[in-house]
């Protein structure tokens, strides 16, 4: 125990004096060198920078993907602006936060969505708050559904209502979940033509959302874009996302808080995965020249087998003899066995190329999650001088 003591105080010491070394960051690829166009064609439209004297709000901004999203809209020149909850976690923007303005506010209350839009009058918005969890939504099915559509017709009407239809674009955060059943039906990657038959609660307010954004496009002459994420993985994520609960469990075992068991649902399933910090450049420029009413995939196109996955996991680890447990509680009643995305579209609207690296992507799960567990075994331990509880995390 004294080991997990001091990798949780060295990692809380670092965490505190520098809140800006986080692995994997747009902050980290551009100190290596990186070509901040790398992975866009010569003739690309995204190499134009159009965030200069643009103001861009950004809902969901302390998560995995609105976090490095704002990132990449700080490289473009926006001055970005972030929606948060009272008592939002603030240390995945922790990095950049002196570089943006941070505004509470709470989606599902309509006159406060007005009043922040009234106060901002942003150029775009990107929109990615929300009940994002595939799975907590079978358990929280109604409030999923009232969250997710709630919060983007709440934007919507405060666009409409301020008469903001001719000067801010909006991205509307889409998901492959709304394919559901379909790609069982298509021998390939899934296209946009795709009928939605989502069999997720999750799945249902995503396709619900995005018909409600279109509805405005179409209707109220917006200029919206439905960008559908299919799997996106970067450091910021949390344990309710399986691949960073994988990394959580491999990590606890290596800090010797739990024993040396990893367990899982179905592991039989392929997902395309793409690292956020390679896309969330072509995010931004989605919204700043894609076409009023498009939908489109935003993904590898490269299907990975989660059973490798979680074996590639557990051998880059230091705990590399661990026993994978099926958890039966964690299966679902219907699971799509392959998602793949037609990227197509994609392309051929920005020149984007995604540059691939997973075993540079799990070293960076893994990485993130021995600072992430040893800081809770830090504050755990200090909740327990005050009053005795069981340290497992």
């Amino acid at each position: 125990m004294a080991r997990v003591a001091h990798v949780a105080c060295s990692a809380v010491f670092l965490l505190l004096l520098a809140p800006s070394a986080q692995t994997g960051t747009r902050a980290e690829s551009a100190a290596s060198g990186r070509d901040r166009f790398q992975g866009f064609e010569e003739w690309s439209p995204c190499r134009v920078l159009h965030g200069q004297g643009k103001r861009a709000l950004v809902t969901g901004i302390t998560g995995m993907l609105g976090s490095h999203v704002a990132e990449a809209l700080l490289e473009r020149g926006y001055e970005v602006y972030g929606v948060v909850r009272p008592r939002s976690n603030l240390r995945n923007v922790a990095s950049f936060q002196d570089k943006v303005t941070l505004l509470n506010g709470e989606l599902t209350d309509p006159w406060r969505v007005l009043r922040l839009m009234e106060t901002v009058r942003p150029d775009y918005i990107f929109h990615f708050a929300a009940q994002a969890f595939n799975s907590l939504s079978y358990e929280q099915p109604a409030e999923t559904l009232s969250v997710n559509i709630l919060s983007t017709l709440h934007l919507l009407e405060a666009v409409r209502q301020l008469g903001l239809q001719n000067t801010t674009r909006l991205l509307i955060a889409g998901s492959s979940t709304v394919y559901g059943a379909s790609t069982e039906e298509w021998d390939g990657p899934v296209p946009e033509s795709a009928a939605m038959k989502p069999v997720s609660p999750y799945g249902v307010s995503k396709a619900a959302t995005e018909m409600l954004a279109l509805q405005y496009a179409r209707t109220h002459a917006m200029h919206i874009v439905v960008a559908r994420f299919f799997i996106h993985l970067a450091p910021r994520g949390v344990e309710a996302l399986a691949l960073h609960d994988f990394a959580r469990q491999i990590v606890m075992v290596e800090q010797g808080l739990r024993d040396p068991v990893l367990q899982h649902g179905d592991l039989s399933t392929r997902r395309d995965i793409t690292d956020i910090v390679d896309s969330a450049p072509v995010v931004a420029c989605l919204a700043e020249t894609a076409p009023s009413g498009t939908v489109v995939n935003v993904g590898s196109n490269i299907s990975y087998s989660m059973d490798q996955l979680v074996r590639q996991l557990v051998k880059m680890s230091d705990a590399p003899n661990l026993e994978l447990q099926l958890d039966r509680s964690r299966l679902r009643a219907y699971d799509e066995r392959t998602v793949l995305a037609d990227i197509s579209q994609l392309k051929r609207l920005t020149g984007w190329r995604p540059q691939p690296n997973m075993p540079r992507l799990m070293q960076l799960l893994l990485g993130y999650w021995r600072l992430e567990v040893a800081f809770r075994f830090q504050l755990s331990q200090g909740s327990e001088r005050q009053k005795p509880a069981n340290p497992e995390l």
